[in-house]
């Protein structure tokens, strides 16, 4: 046999091995994996179903609480009167009339004394229009089980849940009946019910966007074991076919007994694109490995069979193209192995003498770098390599900050002792396998070969970044220059020379956005966020004209009383195309382009006449917070705009409120002194962002305060985590003692707000309370609390 067969054989046995290794690792690990994904989100998705019926459960016992603990129920609970007399009594034609059953949505209502007795009940017949007598065994369903649902063990306790009646499986709530101060005694039981028919529960298909139904449990096959250990709704799976399942999940009724299996067919949109993935995959991959085969059998036959036919050919590349560092692959100690050696060993000779000749074509005369041409040669030879390993490597380019103030200042003969001490820090520490080069100016590059990834090229820039920090010592002279560093990846970010140099120069223009002496990683998105911010700085103007902006108002509310005291105006840009674009995006454009002067008087002139018009609708002690920028606070008439749009919209200077960011570096000069005369004529002024940046107790110690707000970056974790817990606490005690109000932002939770007001604080502010709403929502808004 000869040895191209035994080759062939061995290379063939090696694939089939790994394919069938590879085909059973698919079927076995991949698709149970999407099987469990699919699971997963079945289970997700009716867990949601369950919350939406939980959820209704929870709007029911909402909208009726104030007819239990209210003075007028109790007071009709405890008089006594005859059965003709309950359909004239005021208080029920008044509580409980036909709008109370239409707008509820409710199909029976309940009161019951302690003793089990009926005061009075009702059932809404919809498909009539009005009230009749409940049917026929409803009492004896909401009196199952010895009365536990209308039996309660303190004021504060209610019962929600599903019972089961003659008509069909109804939603119940059922509420002591106490005073309107939430004291007792219990004088009784407000139970109210809502049926699960086929108008509920196609209502709550939409607020789903899923369908789903309802089954009696004792009509199907559940599971034996059908409760979750943590006592969350038990669910399971029926599968239908390949493509669909049946999930269901099993409710109790309110006194705990199995009764209804709430159910929905589903599509497997995970397992069965993921199955015919893993096929398609299979078989591409089987191609792909037949052709890397065919290419290695190729490969190995040239280089055994035609070794002399090679070496033919390198002799002629080499008087052709006259390229010295080609060498032959050597091996074994044969006469043509020794001819191969004597060759490479000629050619070493020859490249050494080139080399000596070339240094100076290649290398920067000054810092003795190697300069443009060879840099690119080089990086063009290391992305050859890169590729053949299957590496990756990086490109840094950097830029001296502030050189041009060097040459202008000190004359150029400094700045080029400068450029050599830099060029000899660069190369300090550097690994032989990296290259530093000179590009020109005050640009240098940095080839970073085999890296792992960006996190590695970016520890390396920093090491970099920190060393060029270091002041220099030119002629006696103290030098302090910094560096912006731009940094690009291969094969991530570029695949030639000149778009990995180019990359790390779009990233190193960013640092310089970025306020110079920083790193910055190109991504794809640079390019495109600075194509968006170009073309948002040229429409904030025309947005102004055509009325695209907006002024929405988030409530503050007092932590105790939760009676909205302040109300927080927001700007909201709202494109025509673009549709509603971020703050966060469109305010930092504003503030460079100076755009932010005229849209930050704009918000302050909307505001104080918003804030006026809410006054004079019955809310005289409200308070207008709104943000202002440093750049306001710079400009020598800031102070007469304050003052002319607190005349025009005749409201005190007491009613407004400045908000300044507390990160935001405000020198001693026109700002601060703005600042001042803002306090003096009587303006509000309170720290946003509080504890977030450098200068927090400075600001106190400076600045006759009125308000702190605690940041929320502090309040988002502080449930779990103790740090943020006892920084918010340190901030609050901290405002108390200066006699400074401290408001918390970004409450999105009950846990939040509970925690908060237990450590003292003051205003509470964020989604828990209402999200930013316009002009007309936050009238409404402040309407309904005063109910």
């Amino acid at each position: 046999m000869t040895l191209r067969k035994k080759v062939l054989i061995f290379v063939g046995m090696i694939v089939l091995f790994g394919l069938a290794c590879t085909y059973f690792s698919l079927d076995r690990i991949l698709l149970n994996r999407f099987a469990q994904l699919d699971a997963r989100a079945l289970n997700a998705e009716m867990k949601n179903m369950i919350l939406t019926v939980e959820h209704e459960t929870e709007n029911l016992k909402s909208n009726v609480i104030d007819y239990s603990a209210s003075n007028a129920t109790y007071d009709f609970m405890k008089k006594m009167r005859r059965p003709e007399q309950l359909e004239n009594d005021p208080y029920i034609q008044n509580k409980f009339n036909d709008a109370f059953f239409q707008t509820n949505v409710i199909h029976f209502l309940a009161l019951l004394g302690t003793k089990d007795q009926v005061i009075y009940n009702r059932f809404y017949d919809v498909a009539a229009g009005r009230q009749t007598e409940p049917p026929a065994g409803m009492i004896d369903s909401i009196l199952a089980n010895r009365g536990a649902l209308i039996h309660f063990q303190g004021e504060f306790q209610s019962k929600t849940g599903v019972i089961a009646t003659s008509e069909g499986p109804m939603l119940v709530v059922s509420l002591p009946v106490i005073k309107s101060t939430m004291e007792g005694p219990i004088e009784g039981a407000l139970v109210i019910g809502r049926f699960l028919d086929a108008m509920e529960i196609e209502r709550l298909t939409i607020l789903n966007h899923s369908q789903f139904k309802f089954q009696l449990a004792k009509d199907l096959e559940i599971p034996a074991i059908h409760e979750n250990a943590d006592g969350t709704p038990f669910i399971w799976l029926d599968n239908i076919s390949n493509e669909k399942v049946i999930v269901h999940s099993l409710l109790k009724d309110v006194f705990g007994n199995p009764y209804l299996v709430l159910s929905s067919e589903k599509t497997r949109n995970v397992y069965n694109p993921g199955q015919f993935a893993v096929k398609l995959y299979a078989l591409v991959l089987t191609f792909i490995v037949i052709f890397i085969s065919v290419g290695i059998m190729v490969v190995i036959d040239r280089m055994i069979l035609k070794r002399m036919e090679g070496l033919v050919i390198n002799f002629r590349s080499i008087t052709q193209k006259q390229d010295f560092t080609l060498r032959i692959s050597s091996k074994g100690s044969d006469e043509f192995a020794q001819l191969e050696k004597e060759f490479n060993t000629m050619m070493s000779s020859l490249e050494s003498s080139r080399n000596l000749l070339e240094k100076q074509a290649i290398y920067d005369p000054l810092t003795l770098l190697p300069n443009r041409a060879h840099f690119f040669n080089k990086l063009e030879s290391a992305i050859r390599e890169a590729a053949e390993q299957k590496v990756r490597l990086a490109v840094l380019f950097i830029d001296l900050d502030r050189f041009k103030w060097v040459n202008d200042t000190w004359g150029h003969d400094y700045g080029d002792d400068l450029l050599k001490v830099i060029a000899s820090r660069l190369q300090e520490g550097m690994e032989p396998e990296n290259t530093v080069s000179r590009l020109g100016g005050d640009e240098f590059t940095v080839l970073l070969t085999k890296i792992s990834g960006k996190e590695a090229a970016y520890l390396k820039a920093n090491k970099i970044h920190t060393a060029l920090a270091t002041s220099y010592s030119i002629k006696g002279v103290q030098f302090d220059t910094t560096a912006s560093i731009g940094i690009s990846i291969y094969p991530d970010d570029g695949s030639t020379p000149e778009e990995l140099v180019k990359y790390a120069d779009i990233a190193m223009i960013k640092s310089k956005e970025s306020g110079r002496n920083h790193l910055s990683a190109y991504s794809n998105i640079l390019l495109e966020d600075l194509e968006r911010k170009i073309m948002l700085e040229t429409q904030l103007a025309s947005a102004m004209v055509n009325n695209e902006f907006h002024v929405f108002y988030q409530p503050i509310v007092d932590a105790q009383t939760l009676q909205v005291v302040k109300v927080e105006a927001l700007l909201r840009w709202e494109h025509p195309e673009m549709g509603w674009i971020s703050p966060s995006e469109f305010i930092p454009i504003a503030e460079s382009s100076g755009a932010i002067l005229k849209l930050g008087n704009w918000v302050l002139c909307q505001a104080c006449s918003d804030i006026k018009e809410l006054k004079q609708s019955g809310y005289p002690d409200l308070i207008v917070t709104v943000n202002v920028s440093v750049l306001q606070l710079e400009q020598d008439q800031f102070l007469d705009v304050i003052t002319k749009i607190l005349s025009e919209s005749q409201i005190r200077a007491e009613d407004i409120e400045l908000e300044i960011t507390e990160s935001t570096t405000m020198s001693q000069g026109k700002a601060a002194g703005t600042l001042m005369k803002l306090l003096d004529l009587g303006v509000k002024i309170s720290v946003d962002d509080f504890g977030t940046g450098y200068s927090s107790l400075s600001y106190l110690r400076r600045y006759p305060l009125h308000t702190i707000k605690i940041d929320k970056s502090f309040i988002s974790e502080m449930t779990v985590i103790d740090y943020d817990r006892t920084i918010s606490k340190a901030i609050i005690d901290l405002g108390h003692h200066l006699q400074l109000k401290v408001v918390a932002e970004g409450i999105e939770t009950e846990e939040q707000f509970n925690l908060l007001k237990a450590l003292g604080c003051d205003e509470i502010q964020g989604y828990y309370i209402s999200p930013p709403l316009d002009f007309a929502s936050i009238y409404k808004f402040l309407e309904e609390r005063k109910k």
